[in-house]
């Protein structure tokens, strides 16, 4: 994978663990002259001297170059390629030129990379979200086939277009007599012709004691 990355100065060819140069196999990173088109350029970094270091949220290669023939940086140069979660990996950009010149001149640039963004969790519904949607599309099926079959088979109008209707209305009451009888089973009937006292004992009402 080759990529490129400038600056007002330079134009620097980059080649991700690929040669940057057809000519010079082992040349990683080559910085041109961007005013002048003839130049060969400099050779950067090199595929022999790398570094890697990862984490969980970036990655970072750098390539070093210990005998440039420049001259300048102590004949050391290098070059660090920052890789951060991104969607543009189609080019470089330039974090630092030429502003480290002690004991070596390096360079940093950063690259997009998809790969390294957080994945997001797929979203999907619950059993019982599930269980609803299948219940209701159960019922609605059910209320309208049974609407239209009573309607257009048997004639019927109005509430007795319901389907069963009659085993609806049973299981209401149903229903009802058990919602009753939960609520109400722990309350005492007092028996008739009597008078309950919490605080004393039961007392004959007037009917007992008039009785022969």
């Amino acid at each position: 994978m080759c990529i490129s990355a400038s600056t007002n100065t330079s134009i620097f060819d980059i080649g991700i663990c690929n040669k940057a140069s057809a000519t010079d196999a082992d040349a990683a990173i080559i910085q041109k002259d961007r005013t002048n088109s003839s130049d060969t350029g400099v050779v950067v970094g090199k595929l022999t001297t790398v570094e890697l270091v990862t984490t969980d949220t970036w990655l970072m290669l750098t390539y070093r170059n210990n005998n440039t023939d420049t001259g300048i940086c102590n004949n050391q140069t290098s070059a660090s390629i920052l890789f951060v979660c991104g969607q543009n990996s189609s080019g470089a950009t330039a974090l630092l030129d030429y502003l480290i010149r002690t004991p070596r001149c390096s360079y940093v640039f950063q690259v997009e990379v998809p790969e390294l963004c957080p994945k997001q969790p797929k979203k999907s519904m619950s059993g019982g979200a599930i269980f609803l949607i299948i219940l209701l599309v159960i019922s609605g099926v059910y209320l309208i086939g049974g609407f239209l079959y009573m309607r257009f088979t048997r004639g019927a109008r109005g509430l007795e277009q319901i389907p069963q209707r009659e085993m609806w209305m049973k299981l209401g009451h149903l229903a009802a007599d058990g919602c009753d009888f939960c609520c109400r089973c722990n309350m005492s009937t007092p028996r008739p012709g009597y008078f309950l006292d919490d605080n004393a004992s039961d007392l004959r009402g007037d009917d007992d004691i008039l009785a022969p």
